[in-house]
């Protein structure tokens, strides 16, 4: 397969994407992309649907090179490939935030999976973020 190039179809489609498409240029900052996932909307796929505000879901979860465990997190539904939503036909979207603030301490997580505006983040990756950035509304409050 040759390498991906980004056509005019492949264009950034919200703020999020935008903040990917620069995290491949040298003088990008990775503060920026994590901030545009925390504050943005992204999207899970589940094979059941959601049935009200107290179910639980049970996103795709898929194997890394390495063969880890990885949640599927999409930047846009149309960033859905259709070989997922055979599997999980349900696309659900929430916060970057309550994603981080959800995903288990052994779980990575991968964002639009074999995407031009992809990338995935270790467990470790996972826990440093959610050490280093917390949400707007807890910044100013002392730690208990």
């Amino acid at each position: 397969m040759t390498e991906q190039t980004v056509s005019p179809d492949d264009a950034p489609l919200n703020d999020l994407e935008a903040q990917l498409a620069l995290a491949e240029q040298p003088d990008a900052n990775p503060v920026d992309v994590i901030l545009a996932f925390l504050n943005n909307e992204v999207f899970l796929i589940s094979a059941e649907a959601v049935e009200g505000p107290e179910s639980s879901v049970e996103p795709l979860v898929l194997s890394n090179a390495e063969g880890q465990p990885v949640l599927a997190v999409f930047s846009h539904p149309s960033r859905v490939d259709t070989r997922f939503l055979e599997a999980a036909p349900y696309v659900l979207g929430t916060m970057g935030s309550a994603v981080l603030g959800n995903i288990g301490d052994e779980l990575g997580m991968v964002i639009n999976p074999g995407s031009a505006y992809g990338f995935e983040i270790d467990p470790e990756g996972i826990s440093n973020i959610r050490r280093d950035f917390k949400r707007a509304d807890e910044a100013g409050q002392p730690a208990e």
